[in-house]
Formats: C-alpha cells, structure tokens, sequence
C-alpha cells in the first residue's frame, strides 16, 4: 500500500532539492544561479507552489489560464505577477520547433487557419487535410510559414514559455549528475515505489569546483543536442561542430568531450573517411583508439597502424585494448590465423554431452552433470567475485569521506563509474590488503563486513543467504596471494573487471577449478576473455565447457503427479504427492505422502480424487516434507502429465515458504502430442488405457505419477530414434 503525499509535498521536495544545491554543491553556483535562488525564496508560498508545478512539468511552454491547482490560490493573480518578474516570459523565435510539436492538433490547426487568413501576397497557401497525422501538420507549419508569423498568431500569444529552464537544467545535473532524472523521484521515494540509498549517502558535490561543473554542463548539452542533429549534419556542419567545441575542464567534462568527438568522427566516416581518422586519432580512449586502427587498416595505411599498435602494446589504456592490440597484430601482421579467443576456446576447453532437456538451463544442466559424478558444482558468475569485492572493500567504497554516493538516488559511487577507484583510494586499499596476512584473517573481515551491512543496498552484489559461504570456499581452496591480487586488480580496473567471470565453480578431488559454459551458438566475449585471463594469470585453474546436446538415457527424471484442493496455485492447496524417479527408463526410487492443505478439501474434489478431510487431517503440513521434496528432485528433470499444473502448484508452496524451487520440465502430453501424432485425446487416462498401461487408481499421486513415467519411458525411446537418424 503506498504511502499518502501532503498537500504541498512538490514544495517540501523542491526546498529539500535546493537545500543539496545551496549547501554541498553552493561553491559551484555562480552570481546568476544565487540569485534566481534568492528570488525563489523571497516569493510567497501560493507563487512558489506554482512554479514548481511548472518546473515538475515537462513541457517549458505554459498556457496561462488553463491551469487549476485546488491548494493554490489566486492563480490568475499570481502567474500576472510571475510574468511581470520575468519568470515566465513571451514564446521565442528560438523555440519554434518545440513550441509547435507541443501544440495540441487542434490548436496545430488553428495556427495554419490563422496564418492563411492574414498571408500577405507572396506568401504560399498552407495547404492541409484535418484528417492528417499531427507530425505531418507540424511540419506544414515549420516548412512553409516564417516564425515571425507564428509568433503572432493567436495560438502563440496564449502561451508564455518559462524563463529559468537553464537554472533548474544546471541545479538538476548538479544533483542527479545527469539530465534523464527529475525532481518526480523525490515522490517516487517518499510513496515508498522507489528505494534509495540514504544509509550510504555522503551529501557531496560531484564536481571539486565551478569551473569543472559549468564545463561539464555545457559539454554534456552540447553532446545531447549532437545526438538529436546527427541526422541533419553535412560533412561541413560536423568539422564546423568538432572546430567549435569548448575546451573541456575537470574530468567528467574531458570524457565527455571524447565522447562528442567520437560521436562526430563515426558520422564523419559516412563523408570523409580521412578526416574521420584524423579527428579519431587525437581521441585518448579504447574504444577510439580501436576504431582508428580497424578504419586507419581499410584505408591502407598499414606501416601507421603498425606502428600504432606497438606503441598501445607498450602503454595500453587499458587491459581490453591491449587485448584487441595484441590480437589485431598477430592476425594481421604475424600472419596468425586464429584469434584470441579461437586460441582460448581450442586450449582450455572440453566437451560434454547433455540431455537436450537442459536447453533452457545449461548451467543448472551442467551442475546436476557433475553432481551425478560426485564433483562440487557451484553457479557463481560475477556474483562471487563481485561480492567478495564488495564485502572486502565496502568501507572504501561507500564509507571513505568524498569516495561515497554524491545523494540517496545515487546507485554508483562515482569512483567505480569512472574506473577511478584505485587512483582515489589507494592508501587505503594499499593498507587494507597488507593487514590481510592469513586466510582466518580474510574471513574474519568478510565476516564482519556481512554482519556489520547485510541487507543495505549496493549496485556491486546482491546479497543472498549463501554470499558468504561461497566466498568462504573460493578462500579455502585457493592461494591467498591470488585471492588478494585479483581484488587489487580488480579496483584497478573495475570497468573490465566487474564482469565476464566464469559461470560455474567445482571442487573435484580436493582441487578448485572454473569452468565457463558455452552450448551450440555460443560465443566467448572479450570481457570474459579479460577476466578469464586474469584468473589464469594468477595461477586458477579456469576451463571453457563446451556443451554438445543429446538424449541421455542416464539423465535422472523425477515424475510427478499431485492432487489438489482445486485448479489455482495461488489459491488452492496440495493435498497429495506422488513421485518416481526414474533412470535408463527403471523407478530407482519412489515418494509419497499425503498433504495437510489447512483448509477444507471441496466435495467435488473428495468425488474426484477420493482424499477426505479426515485422510489428511495427520498428513503433514507441505512445510514438513519440503526439504524431502527438494532432496529428491534435485539433479532430475521435473516430469508430470500437464506439467505446468503440477509444477507450478509446487513452485508455489516453496514459494510460501520463500525458497527458490526450479527444474528443467518436461510435459508428457506435449511429447506425446509430438511423438504419438493423431490420437483422439491425450488425457492421462485415454493415453493409458489406449497403449494397455496399468493404473491402479486414477487421479491418485502415485497411480497417475507411476502411469505417466511409462509414457515418459515411450516419449524417449522416440527421442534417441529421432537423435540417432
């Protein structure tokens, strides 16, 4: 249930808002910006309250007496006062463009009606049908007519346009660092649909002066505006951009700069190849530098690429242009044939055959492949590195003076989002990984990490009930020195080294090792390429698994059927489950109880199934049995005759018991469907009684579970046929 607003919230988060502005970031605020504050101030409340309605919109354009706010008072008046001080003022030439998509089509209509009506002489008709697309009507207006003359018709004096559109712009990035964000989301928090990260915020000023802030501004708007005129540039009007950008001041506005720059010389590309990679060649970033030596070769200019390379090899920017340095040198230039990551995939890899059942899971697949072979296996993606990383380094992150979230609606520090974080913090990290002389003593520091912050926020890791149990493994079987190297590494590049890490940990034979799983069509990315080298540069042992798809008759398969107190996992019960586990097409073992459902059972279904309200009055609760349950399936396909019903009435009372429940599924009606073409029904009892299989009793668990494994044991059969031909 949401939270209810008070009546002049929008006032009480904009005072909040300026509050950020005019405390923390007040040094960044030039004699113009202080003063439109002051004058916020110094306005009544009903005038305040107004003007931040307008600010909340998102339009700039304001039709003066069409707005009713019922805990505002005399709006007329005070929007008269609010014109008189050039707080809002009229509509400018400049404006056109947005003013006419913000119309409304009638009013859009109502303007070329206008305009023809007073033309002079050598102005053309505008000519237009009422049934046209508004967009098409805009454009009639801005192709034909002079805006000398829209500006005067009387659609356009109805409306005024504000006047502080830039103040707020600047004070909005200097909060949000961005302008995709607005002031909403102060409502968003306080409604309780939005959460924030209060209990790490610092309240800081992202830039360290005006200069910088005021520069980066500028550059991000001026990298906006070239995005949305991309399409209309000429080779002229793109040198014209690149010849007139600001000098950039302070880092943000630096990378920003780049970006604008590489923008232009992409679009330069379609016009002037050459004078693309001479404006590419100036830009100091990977992706940059990469871009002239791929367009630099086409053109033929081998001896500079050459030269260029080596000279990235010698001072790479960063780890994946080095890696992209090396590659493109050896395949170009050594005359080497493979790439990389053709190399890494032919000398690390295996191969495995997995039932064609884990399609939708490979890596659940490949970790029940090597349960069944009594091998530890452990999902653990970038989750285990990046919450070792987290717990580790959690007090430099987010608790260091200046290195923390700038505001509550922060995600990331600014440190890691500029791949900055070593440079920032390196005293301290230095310090924090020279105290961490033993394993006991890295685990005691996970440990009171976790303890000290479980369940705060973070964008690094997700906290799970396993996090530490995990990390605690990857400690135990691995070199202290390399555990410590690879955290340092990673806050030295967290940009490469946040991902790409091998999907699945083993312990096999007292030894650990990663493997990264690829199935058919698979590819592996240069961002595992990096982190995959990482590790085996610091002595793990990483592998890549190649997964080939087959039938396995070997492949456990759990068939199930259930009885219910109705139709609706959400709203009825289980009341009996039945289950055989079957391999190479024998029951090796079987389970059954009786469900309490805690609520009646309905005559109808008494009828049915023949269960009472007296046969499971002792039964256990699902609670009682879930763990059996769990234990039994697991490692096995989940098989039942219309198996989203079973499934998911499953699912769901794991679910009540919040605990995660998920198998690989097969249906028997489906496959019968696909195997057994042209059957009058495929209802569990028409299929039975059909091919002569014995039932003892229908819609009982066990009967019907036992039943549908004998169509489980026909489907396959018409499987390997199929896999064989």
């Amino acid at each position: 249930m949401q939270r209810p607003l008070p009546t002049y919230y929008y006032l009480s988060h904009f005072h909040e808002f300026l509050k950020f502005v005019t405390g923390p970031c007040n040094a960044l605020l030039d004699c113009n910006d202080k003063q439109f504050i002051d004058d916020f101030m110094a306005l009544s409340k009903p005038r305040q309250c107004l003007l931040v309605r307008f600010i909340n919109r998102k339009s700039i354009f304001v039709k003066a007496k069409s707005y009713t706010y019922e805990e505002i008072e005399d709006i007329p008046d005070n929007l008269d006062f609010l014109f008189q001080q050039d707080w809002f003022i009229p509509l400018q030439s400049k404006n056109i463009v947005a003013f006419a998509n913000h119309l409304s089509k009638h009013e859009i209509i109502q303007v070329i009606d206008e305009l023809n009506a007073t033309r002079l002489i050598e102005n053309p008709v505008l000519v237009y049908k009422k049934s046209q697309a508004k967009a098409t009507l805009v454009a009639c207006i801005l192709d034909s007519a002079k805006v000398n003359d829209v500006q005067k018709t009387t659609v356009a004096e109805s409306y005024w346009q504000e006047n502080f559109e830039q103040h707020i712009s600047y004070f909005l990035y200097l909060y949000f660092g961005n302008f995709r964000s607005k002031l909403n989301q102060f409502s968003m928090r306080d409604l309780g649909v939005m959460r924030t990260r209060k209990e790490q915020a610092q309240i800081l000023a992202r830039f360290a002066d005006i200069a910088s802030a005021k520069s980066a501004f500028v550059m991000h708007l001026r990298l906006n505006d070239i995005r949305s005129e991309l399409p209309l540039l000429t080779h002229t009007k793109t040198l014209n951009q690149l010849q007139t950008l600001p000098s950039p001041i302070g880092s943000k506005a630096v990378e920003l700069d780049a970006k604008v720059q590489f923008l232009l010389a992409c679009e330069l590309l379609k016009q002037d190849a050459t004078d693309a990679i001479r404006v590419l060649k100036t830009i100091n970033t990977d992706i940059a530098q990469e871009k002239w030596v791929r367009e630099a070769y086409k053109l033929g200019l081998k001896d500079e690429v050459e030269a260029e390379l080596e000279r990235i090899i010698e001072a790479p920017l960063s780890e994946d242009l080095l890696a992209f340095a090396e590659d493109f040198l050896a395949r170009k230039y050594h005359k080497k044939r493979t790439s990389i990551l053709t190399d890494m995939l032919r000398e690390n890899s295996q191969t495995i055959l997995l039932d064609e059942m884990h399609k939708g899971g490979v890596e659940r697949g490949v970790v029940a492949y090597y349960e069944q072979r009594e091998c530890s296996a452990f999902r653990t993606e970038n989750e285990l590195w990046r919450g070792l990383f987290g717990l580790y380094f959690w007090h430099e992150i987010y608790e260091l003076q200046g290195l923390g979230l700038t505001n509550e609606f922060e995600h990331i520090p600014a440190s890691l989002k500029t791949n900055q974080f070593y440079e920032f913090a390196s005293k301290q990290i230095d310090e924090r990984l020279k105290s961490t002389d033993t394993k006991a003593k890295l685990i005691q520091q996970l440990s009171l990490s976790a303890a000290k912050n479980y369940g705060q926020g973070n964008i690094i890791f997700k906290w799970r009930k396993n996090i530490l149990e995990r990390v605690i493994l990857l400690i135990n079987y691995s070199k202290l020195d390399a555990v410590l190297a690879l955290l340092k590494a990673m806050t030295q590049d967290w940009k490469n080294l946040s991902d790409g890490f091998p999907d699945l940990m083993l312990i096999d034979n007292e030894k650990l090792r990663f493997e990264e799983v690829k199935s058919e069509g698979d590819q592996l990315r240069r961002n595992q390429l990096l982190s995959i080298q990482k590790l085996q540069s610091l002595g793990f042992d990483v592998r890549i698994t190649n997964v080939n798809w087959t039938v396995d008759p070997m492949q456990p398969y759990a068939v199930i059927d259930i009885e219910t107190t109705g139709g609706k996992a959400q709203h009825h019960r289980i009341t009996e489950v039945g289950i055989v586990k079957m391999i190479g097409g024998e029951v090796v073992a079987q389970w059954q109880s009786l469900i309490n459902p805690q609520r009646r059972i309905p005559h109808n279904i008494t009828s049915l199934t023949g269960i009472d309200n007296d046969m499971v009055a002792e039964a256990p609760l699902f609670a009682e049995v879930a763990d059996d349950i769990d234990e039994f399936t697991q490692g096995c396909v989940f098989v039942a005759h219309n198996v989203n019903f079973d499934y998911g009435f499953i699912k769901e009372e794991f679910n009540r018991l919040e605990r995660h429940f998920r198998r690989p599924k097969l249906c028997t009606v489906r496959e019968m469907r696909k195997h057994y073409k042209g059957l009058p029904s495929y209802s569990l009892a028409n299929l039975t009684k059909h091919f002569s299989i014995d039932m003892q009793r229908h819609h009982r668990a066990m009967s019907d579970a036992i039943a549908a494994g004998e169509l489980l044991n026909m489907v396959n059969e018409k499987r390997l046929k199929d896999r064989l031909a």
